[in-house]
């Protein structure tokens, strides 16, 4: 019988990611900044296309939806740059 409490096995190994996997997650967050970065630019662009078009007086569409994914894609891609730099 060993003096060790049960289920102790002592302090788990640090966990290593690959290269290979690093590899991925920088192609992964290249992607989604790129596509980010779209998104807004679609938005801020369909804004100011439809706000000019009604400058005579009309309706006109502030297109949020679109930046607000890009800023979340923006988010996104940036953390798995960090993520694969670490």
């Amino acid at each position: 019988m060993t003096n060790q409490a049960p289920y102790s096995s002592g302090p788990a190994p640090y966990q290593t990611v690959s290269a290979q996997q690093r590899d991925i997650w920088r192609s992964k967050g290249k992607r989604s900044v790129g596509f980010g970065v779209v998104w807004i630019a679609f938005g801020l662009i369909f804004s100011i296309i439809s706000y000019q078009a009604a400058s005579g007086g009309g309706v006109y569409f502030i297109a949020y939806g679109p930046v607000i994914f890009g800023v979340y894609r923006l988010v996104l891609g940036i953390n798995l740059l960090n993520k694969a730099n670490r």
